[in-house]
């Protein structure tokens, strides 16, 4: 059932190396991830947003040539393009997680339920974020 004592000292030093090895990768993760931005623009040009992998804005640009559409109207688009930017960045962050760390790697699964809204989700926030 448990195997011999070699075989179970063999697969403790297997599981030591893999956790010394995902131990050196979480800093490369951790970087890669503060670095992830992600950018949409209004069809017209004229709006655009710029986001990090949290969905925090980091630069935001509205022409003069926008405001002529009406607060209410530039404020909608604004909104519809900080979701779309969350998302793609979201992605990213989903594409950086699994190029780093590996495709088996645990964390690519808790990365994905986290970023990646369910079906019923308003496909930008996770379930409990901001809406």
């Amino acid at each position: 059932m448990y195997g011999s004592p070699e075989e179970t000292l063999g697969r403790i030093e297997e599981d030591t190396r893999r956790a010394q090895e995902r131990g050196e990768k979480l800093p490369v993760l951790q970087a890669a991830i503060r670095e992830v931005r992600a950018k949409a623009v209004a069809r017209t040009r004229d709006i655009s947003v710029e986001v990090d992998a949290a969905g925090v804005i980091h630069d935001l640009d509205i022409a003069d040539a926008a405001l002529e559409r009406g607060g209410r109207r530039v404020s909608a688009e604004v909104m519809d393009l900080i979701a779309k930017a969350t998302k793609d960045a979201r992605i990213r962050t989903l594409e950086v997680t699994t190029q780093i760390m590996g495709e088996s790697d645990p964390i690519v699964g808790v990365v994905a339920a986290e970023l990646i809204p369910d079906q019923e989700d308003d496909g930008v926030t996770r379930r409990g974020g901001l809406r």
